[in-house]
Protein backbone atom coordinates (compact mmCIF):
# COMPACT_ATOMS: atom_id res chain seq x y z
CA UNK A 1 0.00 0.00 0.00
CA UNK A 2 1.36 3.53 -0.99
CA UNK A 3 1.92 5.68 2.11
CA UNK A 4 2.48 9.19 0.45
CA UNK A 5 -1.38 9.94 0.78
CA UNK A 6 -1.31 13.26 3.48
CA UNK A 7 -4.12 14.94 4.89
CA UNK A 8 -3.51 18.20 7.26
CA UNK A 9 0.32 17.07 7.50
CA UNK A 10 -0.51 13.37 8.86
CA UNK A 11 0.68 10.81 6.45
CA UNK A 12 -0.48 7.10 6.49
CA UNK A 13 2.06 4.75 8.05
CA UNK A 14 2.79 1.43 6.11
CA UNK A 15 2.23 -2.04 7.87
CA UNK A 16 2.34 -3.95 4.95
CA UNK A 17 1.45 -4.18 1.45
CA UNK A 18 -1.82 -3.94 2.03
CA UNK A 19 -2.20 -2.56 5.36
CA UNK A 20 -1.60 0.78 7.01
CA UNK A 21 -2.89 3.42 9.55
CA UNK A 22 -3.48 7.24 10.31
CA UNK A 23 -2.36 7.45 13.55
CA UNK A 24 -4.45 8.85 16.77
CA UNK A 25 -4.45 12.11 17.93
CA UNK A 26 -5.41 13.68 21.11
CA UNK A 27 -6.91 17.17 20.16
CA UNK A 28 -9.60 16.29 18.89
CA UNK A 29 -9.36 13.06 20.19
CA UNK A 30 -9.50 10.63 17.69
CA UNK A 31 -8.71 6.88 17.16
CA UNK A 32 -6.05 5.21 14.69
CA UNK A 33 -8.19 4.60 11.48
CA UNK A 34 -6.95 1.49 9.71
CA UNK A 35 -6.88 1.25 6.27
CA UNK A 36 -7.08 -2.57 4.21
CA UNK A 37 -6.46 -2.39 0.22
CA UNK A 38 -8.67 -5.21 -1.50
CA UNK A 39 -9.50 -6.03 -5.02
CA UNK A 40 -12.78 -3.91 -4.78
CA UNK A 41 -13.07 -1.71 -2.41
CA UNK A 42 -11.01 0.07 0.27
CA UNK A 43 -11.70 -1.27 3.96
CA UNK A 44 -12.00 1.39 6.71
CA UNK A 45 -11.25 0.26 10.46
CA UNK A 46 -12.70 3.12 12.40
CA UNK A 47 -13.18 6.34 10.43
CA UNK A 48 -11.62 8.34 13.54
CA UNK A 49 -12.72 11.80 14.64
CA UNK A 50 -10.94 14.52 13.08
CA UNK A 51 -10.85 16.07 9.89
CA UNK A 52 -7.45 14.82 8.97
CA UNK A 53 -9.02 10.85 9.30
CA UNK A 54 -12.22 12.44 7.33
CA UNK A 55 -10.15 13.84 4.55
CA UNK A 56 -7.58 11.04 4.57
CA UNK A 57 -10.73 8.35 4.03
CA UNK A 58 -12.55 10.39 1.46
CA UNK A 59 -9.57 10.89 -0.90
CA UNK A 60 -9.10 7.05 -1.20
CA UNK A 61 -10.58 7.72 -4.66
CA UNK A 62 -12.10 3.77 -4.33
CA UNK A 63 -15.77 2.48 -2.81
CA UNK A 64 -15.51 2.03 0.74
CA UNK A 65 -16.03 -0.74 3.35
CA UNK A 66 -16.16 0.70 7.03
CA UNK A 67 -15.96 -1.42 9.89
CA UNK A 68 -16.20 0.15 13.41
CA UNK A 69 -14.65 -1.29 16.31
CA UNK A 70 -17.44 0.35 18.87
CA UNK A 71 -19.81 3.50 19.40
CA UNK A 72 -17.39 5.63 20.66
CA UNK A 73 -17.00 9.07 19.24
CA UNK A 74 -13.27 8.82 19.04
CA UNK A 75 -14.26 6.27 16.50
CA UNK A 76 -17.35 7.53 15.08
CA UNK A 77 -17.13 10.69 15.29
CA UNK A 78 -16.77 10.87 11.12
CA UNK A 79 -19.37 8.37 10.41
CA UNK A 80 -21.62 11.44 8.99
CA UNK A 81 -18.15 13.41 7.33
CA UNK A 82 -17.66 10.05 5.24
CA UNK A 83 -19.39 7.59 2.29
CA UNK A 84 -19.43 4.20 2.42
CA UNK A 85 -21.04 1.32 0.59
CA UNK A 86 -21.50 -0.82 3.90
CA UNK A 87 -20.58 -1.08 7.65
CA UNK A 88 -20.22 -3.76 9.65
CA UNK A 89 -20.27 -3.55 13.44
CA UNK A 90 -21.17 -4.90 16.98
CA UNK A 91 -25.08 -4.79 17.71
CA UNK A 92 -25.29 -2.07 20.06
CA UNK A 93 -23.51 0.09 17.43
CA UNK A 94 -25.60 -0.75 14.71
CA UNK A 95 -28.91 0.02 17.50
CA UNK A 96 -27.11 3.21 18.46
CA UNK A 97 -26.49 4.50 14.69
CA UNK A 98 -29.46 3.06 12.82
CA UNK A 99 -27.30 1.46 10.73
CA UNK A 100 -25.31 -1.01 9.87
CA UNK A 101 -24.59 -4.91 9.59
CA UNK A 102 -24.12 -6.09 13.39
CA UNK A 103 -21.60 -9.08 13.60
CA UNK A 104 -22.68 -11.77 16.17
CA UNK A 105 -20.47 -14.27 15.37
CA UNK A 106 -17.05 -14.37 12.98
CA UNK A 107 -18.02 -13.37 9.66
CA UNK A 108 -15.04 -14.12 6.78
CA UNK A 109 -15.21 -11.64 3.67
CA UNK A 110 -12.92 -12.44 0.36
CA UNK A 111 -11.70 -9.13 -1.75
CA UNK A 112 -8.28 -10.35 -2.31
CA UNK A 113 -7.67 -10.34 1.39
CA UNK A 114 -9.44 -11.95 4.14
CA UNK A 115 -10.99 -10.63 6.52
CA UNK A 116 -12.69 -11.52 9.28
CA UNK A 117 -15.48 -9.47 11.21
CA UNK A 118 -15.53 -11.01 15.05
CA UNK A 119 -17.22 -9.98 18.53
CA UNK A 120 -14.69 -9.51 21.26
CA UNK A 121 -15.95 -9.35 24.76
CA UNK A 122 -14.39 -6.42 25.57
CA UNK A 123 -14.01 -4.83 29.64
CA UNK A 124 -14.15 -1.35 27.50
CA UNK A 125 -17.26 -1.45 25.77
CA UNK A 126 -19.96 -2.89 24.69
CA UNK A 127 -20.76 -4.98 21.08
CA UNK A 128 -16.93 -4.19 20.28
CA UNK A 129 -15.78 -6.44 17.30
CA UNK A 130 -12.19 -6.53 15.80
CA UNK A 131 -11.07 -7.56 12.37
CA UNK A 132 -8.55 -9.57 11.55
CA UNK A 133 -6.72 -9.63 8.11
CA UNK A 134 -4.93 -12.73 6.00
CA UNK A 135 -4.78 -14.57 9.42
CA UNK A 136 -1.70 -11.85 10.03
CA UNK A 137 -3.64 -9.15 11.81
CA UNK A 138 -6.24 -8.35 14.15
CA UNK A 139 -7.04 -4.66 14.73
CA UNK A 140 -8.85 -4.74 18.05
CA UNK A 141 -9.81 -0.98 18.38
CA UNK A 142 -9.60 -0.37 22.51
CA UNK A 143 -10.89 -3.46 23.16
CA UNK A 144 -8.62 -4.60 25.93
CA UNK A 145 -9.16 -1.04 27.55
CA UNK A 146 -10.38 -0.53 30.74
CA UNK A 147 -13.49 1.00 32.47
CA UNK A 148 -15.06 3.85 34.96
CA UNK A 149 -17.42 2.54 37.44
CA UNK A 150 -18.07 4.38 40.53
CA UNK A 151 -14.78 6.72 40.08
CA UNK A 152 -12.96 3.38 39.91
CA UNK A 153 -11.23 2.42 37.19
CA UNK A 154 -11.82 -1.40 37.07
CA UNK A 155 -11.88 -4.36 34.54
CA UNK A 156 -14.87 -7.13 34.84
CA UNK A 157 -13.20 -10.41 35.38
CA UNK A 158 -15.75 -12.53 33.97
CA UNK A 159 -15.36 -10.36 30.45
CA UNK A 160 -11.74 -10.33 30.80
CA UNK A 161 -11.12 -13.86 30.93
CA UNK A 162 -13.90 -14.58 27.76
CA UNK A 163 -12.09 -12.16 25.84
CA UNK A 164 -8.43 -13.41 26.72
CA UNK A 165 -10.26 -17.13 25.34
CA UNK A 166 -11.29 -15.01 22.19
CA UNK A 167 -8.49 -13.93 21.24
CA UNK A 168 -6.77 -17.33 21.24
CA UNK A 169 -8.72 -18.20 18.62
CA UNK A 170 -7.38 -15.67 16.37
CA UNK A 171 -4.34 -16.52 14.03
CA UNK A 172 -3.29 -12.65 13.91
CA UNK A 173 0.58 -13.29 15.17
CA UNK A 174 0.00 -9.18 15.51
CA UNK A 175 -2.71 -7.37 17.54
CA UNK A 176 -3.05 -3.69 16.56
CA UNK A 177 -4.22 -1.49 19.46
CA UNK A 178 -5.66 2.01 19.60
CA UNK A 179 -3.76 5.15 20.89
CA UNK A 180 -0.78 2.68 21.80
CA UNK A 181 2.66 4.19 21.17
CA UNK A 182 3.36 0.89 19.70
CA UNK A 183 0.09 0.64 17.79
CA UNK A 184 1.20 -2.91 16.34
CA UNK A 185 1.77 -5.72 18.61
CA UNK A 186 3.23 -8.87 19.21
CA UNK A 187 0.24 -11.26 20.23
CA UNK A 188 2.26 -13.55 23.22
CA UNK A 189 2.90 -10.08 24.83
CA UNK A 190 -0.59 -8.72 24.57
CA UNK A 191 -2.01 -11.98 25.70
CA UNK A 192 0.89 -12.50 28.67
CA UNK A 193 -0.30 -9.17 30.12
CA UNK A 194 -4.13 -9.58 29.77
CA UNK A 195 -3.70 -13.32 31.71
CA UNK A 196 -1.84 -11.66 34.51
CA UNK A 197 -4.31 -9.09 34.92
CA UNK A 198 -6.45 -12.08 35.28
CA UNK A 199 -4.21 -13.69 37.35
CA UNK A 200 -4.79 -10.86 40.23
CA UNK A 201 -8.59 -10.87 40.19
CA UNK A 202 -10.29 -11.22 43.97
CA UNK A 203 -12.08 -14.58 43.98
CA UNK A 204 -15.80 -13.78 44.62
CA UNK A 205 -15.18 -10.43 43.27
CA UNK A 206 -17.19 -9.49 39.88
CA UNK A 207 -14.40 -6.84 39.27
CA UNK A 208 -10.40 -6.21 39.59
CA UNK A 209 -9.20 -2.80 40.37
CA UNK A 210 -6.81 -1.44 37.87
CA UNK A 211 -3.95 0.91 39.46
CA UNK A 212 -1.90 1.26 36.06
CA UNK A 213 -2.39 1.25 32.36
CA UNK A 214 -0.98 -1.72 30.22
CA UNK A 215 1.98 -0.95 28.96
CA UNK A 216 1.21 -1.23 25.40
Amino acid sequence: MRTDSQAGGMKLREISDKIAYLPALSEPLSSDVGFIRGERYDWIFDVGNSREAADMIQGTGRERMVVISHFHEDHTGNLKRVTYKAMYCGDFTAERFGTGTAVRQPLTLDDGVKLTVFPIPSTHSRGAVGLEVNEEYAFLGDAVYFSEKNGRTVCNAGRLNEMIRALKKLKAQKFLISHSEGFVQPREKVLAMLEELYRQRTPGEAYIDIQHDLNI
